[in-house]
């Protein structure tokens, strides 16, 4: 548990690697819309290499500037607690809708939360932290973004989409974003946690 509490996100980009290779040796054999849920799938998983591992501060950045935290290296979140919800957004809730691309709002809220993703970092950190950039911002814009776009254009454009499905992939969305990241960082704080972020994690923060 020690090894893949300091190597989850490096194991990540390597399937990140792996994946990519996969697309591009089979590009004319694989359905359109599953290309892009493997790139979505893809995209969490960079995304959580540039969080955690490079530059990798976004333990600081999250319980020094949003929490004010007085244990800033492992109070609220903390090294273990990142890891069980970062595994849980990407190997569960990114990689369901690859299995199954047929059911569209399963597909639909990973990409919901690649946009909130680009408003969290783009706008809500940024502005705490007065930066113009913070861990996390680069895969929003130029992975989950334009993924995100390419998902959405192809499903309405070939009418995979209905009201119903919409409602049930933003709920599905929200009921997402609520447990496994609002949640999860309150079940799992701890101010005795001995699972503590490094001092390159937490960076200048």
């Amino acid at each position: 548990m020690h090894i893949l509490r300091r190597h989850w996100q490096d194991l990540g980009l390597l399937l990140a690697a792996v994946v990519s290779v996969y697309i591009l040796s089979n590009w004319d054999y694989i359905a359109e819309i599953r290309v892009v849920l493997w790139l979505s799938f893809v995209s969490i998983l960079i995304h959580q290499f540039e969080e955690y591992r490079w530059p990798g501060t976004f333990g600081g950045l999250f319980n020094v500037i949003i929490f004010k935290s007085p244990h800033p290296d492992h109070y609220p979140l903390n090294s273990h607690s990142a890891m069980v919800i970062n595994l849980l957004i990407a190997y569960l809730f990114y990689l369901l809708p690859v299995l199954f691309p047929d059911v569209i709002w399963l597909g639909l809220a990973p990409i919901l939360m690649g946009f909130f993703q680009i408003i969290w970092h783009g706008v809500f950190a940024n502005l705490k932290a007065r930066s113009i950039y913070n861990p996390g911002l680069f895969a929003a814009l130029f992975l989950h973004l334009p993924i995100g776009i390419w998902y959405i254009h192809y499903i309405t454009s070939h009418n995979l989409v209905s009201l119903s499905g919409w409602i049930m992939g933003t709920v599905y969305f929200v009921i997402a974003v609520y447990l496994l990241i609002i949640q999860g960082n309150m079940w799992m704080k701890n101010p005795q946690s001995p699972y503590s972020f490094s001092k390159k994690q937490l960076g200048d923060y």
